[in-house]
Order: C-alpha cells, then structure tokens, then sequence
C-alpha cells in the first residue's frame, strides 16, 4: 500500500478521466491534493471542484483550480498559489492532453513547478500524456532546473492493454514511483 501522507502534490489536468483516477488515488494514499484543471473551462473548473469536495477529509487538504496551462503567467500564479495553501509542494503529476499544446503546457509546468519545489527540497515530476492514446508515464527526480532532461525521461512505461486497465496501471505506476522517489529525496530509506 502506498503511503504519501504529509506528501502535497499538484495534478494538472485533473478534469481528465486519468487525472481524476490519479487524483483520487494520490489523495486516497494520504497526500493533500491541487486538482487543477488544465483549461479556464467552467464544466472543468465544476469538475475538478467536486472532486475536491469529495476528497478532502480532516487528514488532507484537496484544492481545485481551473487555469489555460498554455499561459505562462496563469501557470507561474497558480504553482506559487497552490504551493503556498499546501505549505509547499512534493510532486507535480501532468495529465493533460492540449493538443498541439501539450509539450509547452508540460515545459510551464516542468518550469514553474521545479522552481517551487526547489525552494524546499525538491520533489518528483510524473507525466502522462492521455492523447497518444495510451498513457506514457515518465518520473523526473528532482535536479537543478537547468540540468531537468525534458526529452529524455529517466523511467517510461507504456501499456498496452484497454484504456481503462491502462488508467489503472498508470496510476499503480505513479504511487509505486512516487512513493519511491519522493522518500529517497527524503533521505528516508525504502523498503520495497
């Protein structure tokens, strides 16, 4: 069972079907949670806020936001934002599918995220790009902004099974390599 209680970690693109299931599970495995929706759409911006409400409990906290993750602006405001309500940030998951977008919404996130997180100890990014089809899961361990190899993820999965095994299978993926890289930068030893 994967534990990331006291762990804070911000979803974008959690208005997707993958990027509830990770939500949902990051929260359930005791993390508090930004579920941010990766577009400023208000059927979005109502989904990720429900899912917070059905999430948030007395041990987490789980906080909705609706941004346009092309926008750079928009995306450094809502990482300082987020990071400052959650006391800081751990891991950033990116679940969205912009279209011809994706990549610059993913180097915004890389980008603004990385930075917050190294002004505490650093953290663990995790991609999955749901419009390829099948999810393509990739953890970055934290390094100087500068040094983050962006094309040349250090650890890829992809599934190839129906699309709902796959959610579930990139989701067992993120926990496992989360959890891992998240207590290693803790300096906290693992025992799996």
């Amino acid at each position: 069972m994967t534990d990331l209680t006291a762990k804070r970690v911000l979803i974008l693109g959690a208005e997707t079907e993958v990027g509830r299931a990770v939500t949902t599970a990051v929260a359930e495995a005791g993390a508090s949670v930004a579920a941010v929706a990766a577009t400023s759409d208000a059927e979005a911006a109502f989904a990720v806020q429900r899912l917070a409400r059905r999430l948030s409990s007395d041990e987490r906290k789980v906080i909705a936001q609706a941004i346009d993750a092309t926008n750079e602006a928009a995306v450094r405001v809502m990482v300082r934002q987020v990071s400052k309500e959650l006391g800081g940030l751990d891991a950033i998951v990116f679940t969205c599918d912009l279209g011809s977008d994706t990549e610059k919404g993913f180097d915004l996130a890389v980008k603004n995220g990385s930075r917050e997180m190294l002004r505490r100890a650093g953290g663990v990014i995790v991609a999955l790009d749901p419009g390829i089809g099948l999810p393509e899961v990739a953890v970055i361990p934290k390094q100087t902004i500068d040094e983050l190899p962006l094309r040349q993820p250090d650890f890829v999965v992809r599934v190839v099974r129906d699309w709902q095994t796959d959610i579930s299978h990139a989701v067992e993926v993120v926990l496992d390599r989360m959890e891992v890289d998240l207590l290693s930068i803790a300096g906290e030893p693992h025992s799996g």
